[in-house]
């Protein structure tokens, strides 16, 4: 009966994607589709997951990209994800926001920002974090969980906080934040630090 179940659902959900690969999982039965979303092989969908498009947008996800239970993504343009990407559960990634500055209008009388949203392959977005109109992210980058992503990010980078800024790197040896700041007054009080390793 469990192997019927996920035929149907397979099955089911299958048929609201524009094109999907093989051997997609939907890991729950509750989720939503709506307009052209394209999935590559082997993707997974967690439970809740909203994948809307309004007016000309498309939602693509490359081969092997897992979306986290109760996740949002919705775009007016084009929202695209790399292979391999990973974006955790309750993550929200939205291509158009209301302008808020200059203006003492109702928000919903506000106009609107749109701009593509593109997360390179191999990036792991972590839990709740939220990714804003007009974001391209590198590949390998990494995001903490319930970062605010409102600037590009290059690849193999790490950012977290709120608004997110750039902590460390994942290839290079540099030292960022507060780290950086801590390391700083060590020397400008004398004490000698040891060198990292080449």
């Amino acid at each position: 009966m469990a192997g019927f179940r996920q035929w149907w659902r397979r099955w089911r959900l299958g048929r609201q994607f524009a094109r999907h690969g093989h051997d997609v999982q939907f890991l729950g039965g509750r989720i939503e589709i709506k307009g052209p979303v394209e999935a590559g092989d082997r993707c997974v969908i967690g439970e809740g997951v909203v994948l809307r498009t309004h007016k000309d947008g498309r939602i693509l996800l490359g081969d092997d990209v897992e979306i986290g239970d109760f996740a949002l993504l919705h775009c007016n343009t084009i929202l695209e994800i790399g292979a391999g990407t990973r974006i955790s559960e309750y993550c929200v990634v939205r291509d158009t926001n209301h302008v808020m500055r200059g203006t003492d209008v109702h928000w919903r009388l506000t106009p609107h920002i749109t701009e593509p949203i593109r997360i390179g392959p191999n990036c792991y977005i972590g839990a709740h974090a939220y990714i804003g109109p007009g974001v391209t992210i590198g590949e390998g980058a990494v995001i903490g969980p319930g970062s605010v992503i409102s600037k590009d990010i290059g690849p193999f980078e790490i950012w977290a906080g709120y608004p997110a800024s750039l902590i460390a790197h994942r290839t290079e040896q540099r030292v960022y934040s507060t780290l950086r700041r801590h390391l700083d007054l060590v020397a400008m009080f004398g004490v000698t630090v040891p060198s990292e390793p080449q």
